[in-house]
């Protein structure tokens, strides 16, 4: 039960009990005087323990997960060999606009189920040809990044 439902409740219950209980207009007599007084004081009691439980919650903790350290690269990555393209797949691709690229087909890869998708991605290109649109992989993109390229 969160500490405002409390209050909520405590409260509803004690203005139901004193419009029950209530008797008609009289100047009130000590008694009465007393009981109300007694009711604010625990009223303000119980209001003052929930705002000092409010405060007194410690902060949550946030943890940063533990990372090892990273290794430092080299000035100079080196170049693997990773494999051979086919030759047959290597195409000059032109735009619209009349710009020729050279690359590799998507198209003949997948038909020479050579494992395509493990190029590197930022090598794939995709344009609006002369006859359609046309995908590859960037022939300087992939001999940058370790590919033997082979022209016909």
């Amino acid at each position: 039960m969160t500490s405002k439902s409390f209050i909520a409740s405590v409260l509803s219950i004690a203005i139901i009990l004193t419009g029950a209980t209530a008797p008609r207009a009289n100047a009130m007599d000590e008694d009465a005087i007393a009981a109300f007084l007694f009711g604010v004081t625990a009223l303000a009691v119980i209001g003052a323990a929930v705002a000092d439980n409010k405060k007194s919650k410690p902060a949550p903790v946030v943890s940063k997960p533990v990372t090892k350290p990273k290794p430092k690269k080299s000035h100079k990555p080196k170049k693997k060999h990773k494999a051979w393209l086919p030759s047959h797949c290597a195409k000059r691709f032109e735009t619209r606009k009349g710009r020729v690229i050279q690359g590799y087909s998507q198209r003949c890869l997948f038909r020479a189920q050579y494992p395509a998708y493990r190029l590197p991605e930022q090598c794939y290109f995709k344009r609006k040809g002369q006859n359609g649109r046309i995908a590859g992989y960037r022939s300087q993109c992939l001999s940058n990044n370790g590919y033997k390229v082979v022209w016909r």
